[in-house]
C-alpha cells in the first residue's frame, strides 16, 4: 500500500528541530511528526474536555442530573 504525501513549507529551524527530534526517537521525520500531531490532538481533547466538566460543575442542577443519569447506568440490573 502507498500512503499519499503532501509538502508543507516550515521553517528551516523547524525543520532542524524536527529531524533532532527524529534522531533522538530513532523514528522517521514524518512518524515524529505524526507523533507531534497526536500529542497536540490529544491535549487539546483533554482540555476541551476538562473545560466541559468545570462547565457542568459550576451549574449544580446540570451536575446533580448528570450525576444522577450516570448512577442509574452504573447501578443498572441488565439481568
Amino acid at each position: 500500500m502507498t500512503v499519499s504525501s503532501t509538502t508543507i513549507r516550515v521553517s528551516v529551524e523547524q525543520r532542524d528541530r524536527l529531524r533532532q527530534l527524529a534522531e533522538q526517537r530513532s523514528s522517521s521525520m514524518a512518524d515524529t511528526f505524526d507523533a507531534a500531531l497526536e500529542s497536540l490532538r490529544r491535549d487539546q481533547f483533554y482540555k476541551e474536555m476538562a473545560d466541559a466538566e468545570a462547565k457542568l460543575r459550576a451549574d449544580p442542577e446540570r451536575l446533580a442530573a448528570y450525576q444522577a443519569e450516570r448512577d442509574a447506568w452504573l447501578t443498572a440490573d441488565l439481568g
